[in-house]
């Protein structure tokens, strides 16, 4: 028989592990009973996971994709001026990112290194 157990919404029933550990435990079998199955090749969602992590760690993609966003809604679901605001605001934004992303270089783009509290600076300055 399960016992109440006190918690802040009031009483709760446990539940006996005993009916829990009666199940047998039978792993899925891949291709069995409709599940997916895997291939020996490449891991599952290899793009996603890659864009997902870009968008996640840099923040130019962020600004590209709000400026998609911003043609695409003004384009299709507004009109009159509000579609020119909202469409035009979203081509400057992706204008402005395309420009700057093409002036940038590699070397712009790295960080130097830390420097410990009391060095001196590089290239020997005072």
């Amino acid at each position: 028989m399960a016992r109440p157990e006190r918690c802040w919404t009031g009483l709760m029933t446990r539940r006996s592990r005993e009916r829990e550990n009666d199940r047998p435990v039978v792993p899925p079998v891949l291709g069995a009973l409709g599940l997916p199955t895997a291939t020996a090749g490449k891991p599952a969602r290899r793009r996603t996971a890659r864009l997902a992590r870009t968008l996640r760690t840099h923040w130019w993609p962020r600004f590209l994709l709000a400026g998609v966003l911003l043609v695409v809604i003004g384009t299709t679901l507004l009109s009159g001026v509000a579609e020119a605001w909202v469409a035009g605001s979203g081509a400057a934004i992706i204008f402005v990112m395309s420009f700057w992303l093409l002036s940038t270089s590699p070397a712009d783009s790295r960080r130097e290194p830390p420097i410990p509290p009391g060095a001196p600076p590089p290239g020997g300055g005072a």
